[in-house]
């Protein structure tokens, strides 16, 4: 209404109604129907020269009410044919209900009106088209760059509403602007599991709308997207919302081989970053894309019992992170496996991970960090996760794990000299060092530690023999295992 009072051409003058001025005119309509506002649906600039207009006060009340009550965006009334002026009841009726009513000279034809509020809704849906075409490529290019953060991201801003992604099991994966409230993810839910055999559906309440497409291919489901706002989307948003979609379903349907590559070059770089890669330019924007809204990582590491073991684990370790929407960044190192998270998941997706391994793996997860220090946080995570009981998590931002604590790690690193000396002494010191670590993350297992260890059980029981005579002590005592594997734990941590 506010854009075409501007039109000087024609000439129109407001005359009630200036408080609703914002509303969207979807067409122009002419009425000289004693009662129109029944036959409209919202929306319209009705245009009439009041030829059946009512007299007296409180029939045009009446007649602006139905207007009201319809949506209408605005009434022109043309003077000089039925009415040399707009009656003043009228304009009365209007400026209480809020209506926004324009005089119309008689020198401007109703069709004047009519043409220029249809070309410029031409032009409008044109600048959307031009919008839409430069958004797709913009989400494109977010998904190939950040991952289904980027998507969420671009498509929020496109469309200025809320933009949530579940996983298959209805948790949060990704949202935009913010960090969803409780009850309105209580909502979302809820408006998913009532539409869970629909490829999409919408629902407006007296409040909020909310539009969901399924991210699926055949009967399998990925997750869902939902846009949630105070008005329903329109045409130019269900367009973007549906390439979003798409993207992301894509990003689920790539094929066997692509899949198999894209993981192995994840795994590549984030191997190499643990190894001392500089995690800057090309190899900071790939682990960006495992960076959730506090633009942090942390490391997650699965202690198993040996190498071979390990080694099968990474690959369900890459599909559960698909499942999950993280990327796949999944690297093994001996028989810990590394797996990159966002810095904002806890210990609870872990767990979640650990389950699709059937609990066979200590887990440590280490503390979030900018990507620059991924390598701390995997080191932090490697040390919790020897401590760790298979299918137990332990974070090591939590009192849950001593070693979490400086002064304890400082502790045990002092006695280190002084409980091992006989030990470091030896000419073979390096070599049976490493095995007591083996034996005593074990547990004083002989197979599973002659198996970290990598040699036979016989040459394990040799090994061992000679440490406890150098250093006078029975491995075969829980407390005298549990004192030596704390203080080298303790060492590996004040070394790193």
């Amino acid at each position: 209404m506010r854009w075409l009072l501007d039109r000087p051409a024609l000439d129109l003058t407001l005359v009630a109604g200036s408080g609703r001025l914002d509303g969207e005119i979807d067409c122009v309509i002419t009425s000289e129907l004693a009662s129109p506002g029944q036959w409209l649906s919202g929306g319209e600039f009705m245009l009439t020269t009041g030829l059946r207009l009512p007299d007296g006060r409180a029939e045009c009340r009446q007649y602006i009410r139905g207007l009201v009550e319809s949506g209408v965006a605005g009434v022109g009334f043309g003077v000089g044919l039925s009415h040399p002026e707009i009656p003043e009841a009228l304009v009365d009726a209007a400026e209480e209900l809020s209506m926004p009513l324009v005089r119309v000279p008689l020198r401007v034809p109703f069709a004047a009106i009519a043409r220029i509020v249809l070309d410029r809704i031409a032009e409008v849906r044109y600048e959307q088209f031009v919008r839409a075409s430069r958004t797709q490529p913009s989400m494109t290019r977010a998904i190939l760059s950040r991952g289904v953060e980027g998507v969420v991201a671009e498509l929020a801003v496109a469309i200025g509403q809320t933009v949530i992604l579940l996983d298959a099991r209805r948790e949060l994966v990704a949202a935009r602007p913010g960090v969803p409230a409780p009850d309105l993810m209580s909502q979302v839910r809820e408006f998913v599991d009532h539409e869970r055999r629909s490829a999409g559906g919408v629902r407006i309440s007296a409040d909020r709308a909310f539009t969901m497409q399924r991210i699926s291919v055949g009967k399998e489901v990925f997750g869902h997207l939902v846009v949630t706002g105070a008005e329903p989307l329109s045409d130019l948003a269900r367009v973007l919302v549906g390439h979003a979609a798409s993207l992301l379903t894509l990003e689920h349907a790539k094929p066997t081989q692509v899949v198999f590559d894209q993981r192995a070059l994840l795994g590549e770089v984030l191997a190499g970053v643990l190894d001392g890669l500089a995690a800057t330019g090309h190899v900071a924007s790939m682990l960006a894309r495992a960076c959730g809204r506090s633009q942090t990582v942390r490391v997650a590491v699965f202690a198993f019992t040996d190498e071979r073991v390990a080694r099968n684990s990474v690959a369900e370790l890459g599909s559960a992170c698909t499942d999950l929407w993280r990327p796949a960044f999944v690297t093994q190192r001996g028989s810990q496996v590394a797996v990159l998270l966002r810095g904002d998941d806890g210990p609870a997706l872990a767990g979640s991970l650990s389950q699709r391994l059937s609990r066979t793996a200590g887990v440590g997860v280490g503390l979030a960090v900018p990507i620059a220090e991924t390598a701390a946080s995997y080191a932090d995570a490697a040390l919790v996760a020897r401590t760790a009981a298979p299918g137990e998590v332990l974070d090591v931002s939590t009192s849950r794990s001593l070693l979490a604590n400086e002064q304890i790690r400082a502790g045990l690193s002092a006695a280190y000299p002084s409980m091992l000396g006989a030990l470091l002494d030896d000419p073979n010191a390096t070599e049976l060092v490493e095995t007591l670590r083996d034996y005593l993350e074990a547990g004083g297992q002989w197979d599973r530690a002659a198996s970290a260890a990598g040699v036979h059980r016989h040459t394990l029981r040799r090994r061992v023999d000679r440490i406890e005579r150098l250093l006078s002590v029975d491995l075969r005592d829980a407390r005298t295992r549990a004192e030596l594997l704390l203080v080298l734990l303790g060492h590996d941590a004040q070394a790193r």
